[in-house]
């Protein structure tokens, strides 16, 4: 890591902190399930399930959608969940660092694919059809 790079890092985690950032939920999981689509209906999986099949990872969103109160995601599933522009665009419409958008993904996802689950989404910013 170059030093500017190391300076920049720095700089955003302690603007992260210095504002709470990390600890500002609702916008990060109304983007969250504006991504994830609409909630799934029997038979119908949702874009995140079909995600994780597709990188057979299915077990850990069931696993997700049985628990109240599960494990955070690692960051591999993070981004074998999501692409890198969902990512860059979470963190550039929340204002958060990537490494802060990173951590409240990790923490956030599994607690969105449960209430998802239990039809109790978050509000959404965006209605789509």
């Amino acid at each position: 890591m170059t030093l500017t790079n190391a300076v920049t890092s720095a700089a955003s985690q302690v603007g992260d902190f210095l504002t709470f950032a990390t600890q500002d939920e609702s916008g990060l999981l109304s983007l969250l399930n504006d991504i994830l689509g609409p909630l799934p209906e029997p038979g119908h999986p949702s874009k995140l399930e079909r995600r994780a099949e597709h990188v057979e990872m299915l077990p850990v969103i069931r696993g997700w959608q049985a628990q109240d109160k599960s494990a955070p995601a690692t960051e591999e599933q993070i981004r074998q969940f999501f692409t890198p522009e969902e990512l860059a665009g979470l963190s550039k419409e929340t204002g958060l660092s990537e490494t802060a958008t990173m951590s409240m993904v990790q923490e956030l996802l599994p607690r969105c694919v449960r209430r998802r689950a239990l039809h109790e989404p978050f509000a959404c910013r965006i209605q789509r059809p």
